[in-house]
């Protein structure tokens, strides 16, 4: 196990191993504020998660239908259950950017003032 900070470690100490009980942001949270000195947000919890996994390499899935919450992964199947919704989201991120880049700025404020 790499090195982790205070912090990590007890987030990673909250995750349950397997997927058949994800433990729920909300309730990391109320967890870690109970042990920490400070106010856990949503987005530290999703930073930390994430920094779990591509800074230490650590396989976290995540579910996001019912029961939600983060888990150890612990097969091949939950390895691909938590990779394919991640795939998805990174597909329409990524055609979102696509079209952002291809709209000429010049030419929508141009038919947008001519609707004015």
């Amino acid at each position: 196990m790499p090195k982790l900070t205070t912090l990590q470690q007890a987030v990673y100490d909250l995750l349950p191993k397997g997927a058949e009980r994800p433990r729920p942001q909300s309730e990391m949270i109320y967890l870690l504020e109970q042990s920490e000195a400070f106010t856990v947000t949503p987005r530290l919890v999703s930073q930390i998660i994430n920094d779990l996994i591509v800074k230490h390499h650590i396989p976290i899935g995540s579910s996001r239908t019912e029961p939600t919450g983060y888990y150890l992964i612990e097969t091949p199947q939950e390895l691909q259950n938590a990779v394919r919704p991640l795939s998805r989201q990174a597909s329409a991120e990524m055609a979102r950017v696509n079209t952002l880049i291809q709209i000429d700025l010049n030419d929508f404020w141009t038919k947008e003032k001519a609707n004015d």
